[in-house]
């Protein structure tokens, strides 16, 4: 191992530091071996009647007083391990804690000169003591009985690992380790524990002294002393002391905060950075993290001041005179004249606009390069909002390949870029945001996104997504911070201003979507390819359109016009007609009616003149096309059906059923 370490230092390799350390460990665990066989054989000798000794604890001493050596070296002049957290060159750590610790270590120690043991002998004017101190008991077990030297084995083990902690500690005050006040506060807890056991012992031989008689008298042999049972013995023990004089050291530690010391570093809680109206305060200036269990949240946390600067920026081009009318416009010329020329009807964006007003999920689905993916990018970037692209693989079993990973080892988790778009969003809560599932039925959905199908079914208020088991805190100066964005640690709330939309290709690749999906989405349906642009100007400036505005429109679209979808004699006509393939719709697809005719007229402005044709977009996208998966017998009499009823569009659906 030397000669490898050597080699490190001849190349000039950064690793040399780390591999010189990794060697000193393992000599130093060496001579610890070397002692420790050492002494378990001479004990063992000892106690079968032989008489050993060994020095083998002279090589631990030495590499102990190097060890102190090299650790005030490396304190000094700043010895870094890219993997191991070392405070700053030239900070200083606090002495105290230290000083108690060696005052406990030496308390500990003392054990050897107070009685373990104490035997008054009185009888008539006779009186005799018979002490057996921790020295005594470690100098002459073998000439005890078994439990006197099971008793001194393990104060031996106890005084051992005392004195590890101590040069421990004194090692990580030297080197200026982060985990100083750590190792201090093990080592203090250890010595208490260790005191407390042994004062026990005592305690316990003197109120077991009818069940430890045997011991009494092999303990008065060894002091040649004989056993007779008309003289009284009393036991007693000053072991207990010992350990009352440590845990007051140890009270008086606990009280002075020798456990928890604080840096100087002003980090507000997560109480503060959350106030009461969801306003997401930042991060006084950049801490030292001692351990941090999400470090991408952690980066997006630190880009609070930014997005704030960026919501002022947007707001400074706020859309003026919003109405949805307006709005749809503005996103068809946007779209039209922009650096793609894009060639969107009016009645594309509004059946668009009606659907993110109607359900939080939306499905694009159709021929490949339609346009599919690009309409929320565009439609995201007139209104100054983003839109996430996450790409769905086929290899997606389940919700963790969505939301991410928990490492049981390194304490860590890894959110994917799914869930990251959902905490960014939660830090940006004023933007429009759309999470776009591209290519989402190459894997099954209700395999990696059930869960927020059910989610669906709540109020906006109760959607939230429990990610892992565990909390997840950043630790600053060993104090425990939680991430902005994460309610508990472990959940993130979903957005009210995000919506997911989910682009679909309809080949030989892809899975078909099942029923319990297209029940809770609205479905846009891209058939052919949209007509190019030849007459475009310059393009247009981006309007901001902040979420709370788009929510009061689709509030005022829903309570401004009525329409009841139970009670419309188009809907009521095509259940009958589709009564015979087992085809109808619950209160779910209801609502979803009534909401998307409702914003989808507030679209236009004129409810006449576009009601019709809204109830047939909605029947045809959440009814009509269940007949897909039908076996209708004879087409043109029910294409004819709907024809008499006006929706053209549907029976030109019926007609192209099952041509291929």
């Amino acid at each position: 191992y030397m000669i490898s370490t050597i080699t490190y230092y001849f190349k000039l390799d950064k690793q040399f530091v780390r591999k010189s350390k990794s060697s000193f460990y393992c000599n130093i665990v060496i001579s610890v071996l070397f002692f420790l066989v050492g002494y378990f054989m001479t004990f063992y000798t000892n106690i079968k009647g032989g008489n050993a000794t060994t020095i083998s604890y002279i090589p631990v001493l030495i590499l102990v007083i190097v060890y102190i050596a090299f650790s005030v070296i490396q304190g000094k002049i700043g010895i870094s391990y890219e993997d191991e957290g070392k405070v700053e060159k030239n900070k200083k750590l606090k002495i105290e804690p230290l000083i108690f610790l060696v005052i406990l270590t030496l308390i500990t120690a003392a054990v050897l000169f107070f009685n373990v043991i104490q035997i008054h002998i009185s009888a008539l004017a006779y009186t005799d003591n018979v002490v057996l101190t921790g020295y005594k008991l470690l100098t002459s077990y073998k000439d005890l009985s078994g439990g006197f030297q099971a008793l001194a084995f393990v104060l031996f083990a106890f005084l051992f690992t005392s004195g590890i902690l101590l040069v421990l500690s004194i090692v990580s005050f030297f080197a200026k380790y982060k985990d100083y006040y750590k190792v201090i506060k093990l080592s203090a807890i250890a010595n208490v524990v260790f005191l407390l056991l042994i004062g026990l012992f005592g305690i316990y031989f003197k109120i077991a002294q009818k069940i430890n008689e045997e011991h009494i008298k092999s303990l008065l042999e060894f002091y040649h002393l004989q056993f007779m049972d008309d003289y009284e013995y009393k036991v007693s023990s000053q072991s207990i002391y010992v350990f009352l004089a440590s845990f007051l050291v140890f009270i008086i530690m606990v009280i002075r905060g020798q456990f928890n010391y604080k840096e100087e570093v002003t980090v507000l809680s997560s109480s503060e950075n959350v106030s009461t109206n969801n306003e997401i305060k930042p991060l006084e200036p950049a801490p030292q993290f001692d351990f941090d269990a999400c470090p991408a949240f952690t980066e997006l946390d630190s880009k609070l001041e930014a997005f704030e600067a960026d919501l002022e920026a947007r707001r400074a081009q706020l859309f003026e005179n919003l109405t949805l009318p307006n709005l749809v416009r503005f996103v068809v010329d946007y779209a039209r004249e922009c650096r793609l020329h894009l060639s969107y009807s009016l009645e594309d964006i509004a059946t668009f606009v009606a659907g993110l007003g109607a359900s939080r999920l939306t499905i694009l689905q159709g021929m490949s390069g339609t346009g599919k993916t690009s309409l929320p990018k565009i439609f995201a970037e007139a209104i100054m909002g983003n839109c996430e692209v996450v790409e769905v693989e086929s290899s997606w079993r389940d919700k963790n390949e969505l939301l991410g990973y928990y490492n049981e080892f390194s304490k860590c988790f890894t959110p994917k870029k799914f869930t990251q778009c959902l905490y960014k969003a939660r830090l940006n809560s004023e933007v429009p945001t759309f999470i776009v599932l591209d290519e989402m039925n190459l894997s099954r959905i209700e395999y990696y996104f059930s869960d927020f199908l059910s989610l669906m079914e709540h109020e906006e208020h109760l959607r939230h997504i429990k990610l892992l088991n565990v909390k997840l805190y950043r630790t600053i100066n060993q104090e425990q911070h939680s991430y902005y964005g994460l309610t508990d640690g472990h959940t993130i709330d979903i957005p009210t201003n995000v919506w997911f939309i989910g682009t679909a290709n309809r080949d030989e690749s892809t899975f078909e979507i099942s029923d319990k999906v297209y029940d809770r989405a609205q479905t846009m349906n891209f058939n052919k390819r949209a007509p190019k642009i030849h007459s475009f100007s310059e393009p247009l400036a981006q309007r901001f359109v902040p979420y709370e505005r788009i929510a009061s429109l689709y509030k005022e679209a829903k309570e401004s016009y009525t329409f009841e979808a139970e009670d419309n004699k188009i809907i009521q006509k095509v259940e009958k007609l589709l009564a015979p393939y087992n085809i109808s719709f619950g209160n779910r697809i209801l609502k979803q009616m009534e909401e998307f005719v409702k914003i989808y007229c507030a679209c236009f402005g004129d409810k006449s003149a576009v009601e019709k044709d809204a109830v047939e977009k909605i029947l045809l996208s959440k009814v009509v096309a269940k007949l897909e998966y039908k076996i209708v017998e004879n087409k043109e009499a029910l294409a004819i059906e709907f024809d008499k009823l006006g929706l053209t569009a549907c029976s030109a659906f019926v007609r192209k059923l099952n041509e291929d």
